[in-house]
């Protein structure tokens, strides 16, 4: 039963790992509201949000290079006279007012509210891989090595998102103010990469990469302020 499981005085006789094995399994209940305010006594939740706050992270710092990468490798390909670089952009589809556009705007945001922007942001990319592979493989030369990093920043993108989302679950127990994530909009390149104009096309998907290299160096920034908020000098 839940209460022998989580009685305190066991947490007080098992390690880090368990504890952190313990709550991510709570985490992956199917029907888990929320996790037993128990576990943020005796600082085993500290200990665990610690461990999570590394892993997303390292998570972040991954997917900021690799979309940096991507962004190169595409104008390499595509725009090698630098034609799309030095054009504005469209509109980036996360383009929010709710989003601060420095870091220092980010460190003065309530930090359960900086939370759940990262969080609205990474749901935002989550059809990422559908519009890539749609949209470039109809291109001639297209570099296989840049859909298939584009493939792992989907898969890195997805798993930072998961992570996020279960410190939100231990965070809304002593943060009420955390509310249920919204509904997010969609791509607002789509009209410009189902164009027959190849021209119209590559640009379209430029500002994707552009739009997720600018999104990711915010993350990667949240993230860290996030950290240091709610387990500073960790």
């Amino acid at each position: 039963m839940w209460p022998s499981l989580i009685h305190p005085h066991i947490f007080s006789a098992i390690s880090f790992l368990t504890s952190g094995l313990l709550l991510l399994q709570l985490l992956l209940w199917e029907n888990v509201a929320c996790v037993p305010r128990c576990l943020m006594k005796d600082g085993g939740c500290q200990k665990v949000l610690t461990w999570m706050f590394n892993v997303t992270s390292n998570t972040s710092e991954t997917i900021n290079r690799l979309s940096s990468e991507t962004l190169n490798e595409f104008d390499a390909k595509y725009d090698p006279s630098q034609k799309f670089q030095n054009r504005p952009t469209m509109s980036c589809h996360t383009a929010w007012r709710s989003i601060p556009n420095s870091k220092r705007k980010a460190q003065r945001m309530e930090p359960v509210a900086l939370l759940d922007v990262t969080i609205k942001m990474l749901d935002a990319w989550k059809n990422l891989l559908y519009h890539v592979e749609n949209n470039m493989a109809s291109l001639d030369g297209t570099p296989h090595d840049t859909i298939s990093k584009v493939a792992l920043i989907d898969g890195q993108l997805k798993r930072l998102t998961k992570d996020m989302q279960a410190i939100k679950t231990i965070l809304s127990q002593v943060h009420p103010k955390l509310k249920e994530n919204e509904n997010y909009p969609a791509w607002s390149g789509e009209p410009y990469v189902q164009q027959s104009r190849r021209g119209i096309q590559l640009f379209g998907l430029h500002s994707l990469f552009f739009c997720l290299h600018s999104d990711a160096q915010k993350v990667s920034d949240f993230v860290n302020i996030l950290r240091q908020q709610f387990v500073p000098n960790k």
